[in-house]
């Protein structure tokens, strides 16, 4: 195992999120950061959908609170709005090389992304144990770029330990329901 590797594995598995008391906001800004510690000048966020999943209720970028503050009650329908929609509504890993030229989306994603001075992002979805999008994993950048084999696993880690953040907490919340 290479030393990077050794770092990226104690730098996520050992994260507070592991503890009971944690509380689901504070497990994933805790996983954000410390998926921006191991991408260098990334940016980390999560987009995470409403119960009936039509739509993204809420965005968490510690980062970027504004961004994240604009990012609610977006259908998942129709597909085309932005990438976290595309990526939760289809199941694909969405990767934008260069906001200021992707011509997928609505002008509405575009704009906000480069408002918040990001150009390039990819966003993949969180699944929950049913096997659908819950959500999505988003790591950004402030200037173009293609993703590179880091990327592409450092962001599958993450967005699957999210999904067992966000899975722990709906189980504890249907136990205390019963």
């Amino acid at each position: 195992m290479n030393a990077k590797r050794a770092r990226s594995d104690n730098l996520l598995l050992d994260g507070p999120w592991q503890g009971e008391h944690q509380s689901l906001d504070g497990a994933l800004i805790s996983l954000c950061d410390r998926a921006e510690a191991l991408a260098a000048g990334s940016i980390a966020g999560l987009t995470i959908c409403n119960p009936s999943r039509t739509q993204i209720e809420r965005a968490i970028f510690p980062r970027l609170p504004q961004y994240a503050a604009a990012i609610t009650a977006i259908p998942l329908s129709p597909t085309n709005f932005g990438s976290c929609v595309r990526a939760i509504a289809c199941g694909e890993i969405i990767t934008c090389p260069d906001i200021a030229n992707e011509h997928r989306f609505d002008l509405r994603w575009q704009r906000l992304n480069l408002d918040h001075g990001l150009r390039s992002l990819q966003s993949r979805p969180i699944y929950l144990r049913d096997g659908k999008p819950y959500g999505t994993f988003v790591l950004a950048y402030r200037e173009p770029r293609d993703e590179t084999h880091w990327d592409v696993a450092l962001m599958k880690f993450a967005a699957d330990a999210a999904g067992s953040i966000i899975q722990s907490d709906l189980d504890r919340t249907n136990i205390a329901a019963e």
